[in-house]
């Protein structure tokens, strides 16, 4: 009759629209405002490395989302869907990354590897330069598309990848293995016993798929114990416990971060965000609460946009100060403050005023190349 009820329960889990993870959302959020940051703000000494820890946070909890989102649904595994997933999310965020990399392309002019400007500029508009083994390459016009290259491989290999969660067993295995494989591959290249291969640890698609999977692998265990602990969601100790890991948990990651920096591989720290990825995906907390009001979810709506525009916008008040002729000398914490309303304001607009309608303009433009191209 137990196990009745709980098969009977976990039916009724899975079926249901599944609710956001709105802490997941806000540590997201909170991620990318230390990688604006990284970028923008003017350090004495940088005691973390934020560019690589955040964006390991982003590829594990964007694959953890993934897998959450469509675990035990079915999705066919072929060329066509993967095209179709893939540029589901490509239509949302392509527009915004075509401009700024008009914008690169006329007011920061990139780097040459024997190629030139326009070859540089394809390069860009076709999402591939992440595949570059040069790192100034992959960081013409907008350096930061290099994420977006390497996300959408990712989201193309989705519906293959969603084969290996579905039973707890098989994805425990997988993660094992795949765990295995991102720990040797950098200790072994490291240490000089793969000279032979050529892998960016920072934004090779390959290496972040591993991470992207890593985080996807852990949805059927994350439900596994869910569907055991559910009853007691609505329990005051119950979610005070919550609570308090959702309080304490980032500051524990903090210290961890700081005090092994530059002392542990990035596969390391990738292991450790896995665990912790896992444990706040429990979204039982008094936070989650609070970041599942309207006004918390419209803020954190907007972090894609933010991260894709903070250069432009950076280099856009550059050059007005310098065209003005002064810098306002003010705090530093004060200056990357107002820099950062400043991009979440117009990323903000941007999604509100401009996103969809970009988006099907797109739309407009390729379903009319396709016909033209299929009547020919």
């Amino acid at each position: 009759m137990e196990i009745e009820k709980l098969l009977s329960n976990k039916k009724n889990l899975l079926n249901r629209k599944r609710k956001a993870l709105n802490y997941i959302a806000f540590i997201k959020f909170l991620a990318m405002i230390k990688i604006i940051k990284w970028h923008i703000y003017k350090w004495d000494n940088k005691p973390i490395d934020y560019g690589a820890r955040m964006c390991e946070i982003l590829f594990i909890s964007s694959g953890f989302l993934v897998g959450y989102n469509h675990y035990e649904k079915n999705m066919p595994c072929d060329y066509e869907t993967s095209f179709k997933y893939t540029y589901k999310h490509l239509r949302t965020f392509y527009p915004l990354e075509f401009l700024n990399t008009l914008y690169g392309y006329f007011f920061r002019p990139g780097k040459q590897y024997n190629l030139t400007e326009y070859e540089i500029l394809i390069s860009n508009f076709l999402m591939i330069k992440s595949w570059s083994r040069y790192s100034r390459f992959a960081s013409c016009f907008n350096g930061i598309s290099w994420f977006l290259s390497a996300l959408l491989f990712c989201y193309f290999l989705v519906p293959l990848l969603l084969r290996g969660i579905k039973n707890i067993k098989t994805s425990i295995i997988l993660f094992f293995l795949f765990t295995l494989i991102r720990i040797s591959t950098e200790e072994l290249i490291y240490k000089g016993a793969l000279n032979m291969f050529d892998a960016h640890f920072h934004r090779g698609p390959i290496i972040r798929l591993l991470e992207f999977y890593m985080g996807m692998l852990l949805t059927p265990t994350f439900f596994f114990f869910k569907f055991s602990i559910e009853r007691y969601r609505n329990k005051y100790w119950f979610k005070s416990l919550f609570t308090l890991i959702q309080i304490s948990s980032p500051i524990f990651i903090y210290y961890i971060m700081l005090y092994y920096n530059n002392k542990l591989y990035r596969c390391y720290f990738v292991m450790i965000f896995c665990t912790y990825i896992f444990i706040i995906s429990y979204d039982y907390g008094f936070l989650s609460d609070l970041f599942a009001k309207q006004f918390c979810v419209k803020i954190m709506s907007c972090q894609m946009e933010m991260y894709l525009i903070q250069n432009t916008i950076n280099n856009i008040i550059y050059k007005i100060n310098k065209l003005l002729g002064y810098e306002i000398e003010i705090d530093r914490e004060l200056k990357f403050l107002i820099k950062l309303l400043i991009i979440f304001l117009v990323a903000y607009l941007y999604k509100v005023l401009l996103k969809e309608k970009l988006a099907h303009f797109l739309d407009i433009i390729l379903l009319n190349i396709f016909k033209n191209y299929s009547q020919e």
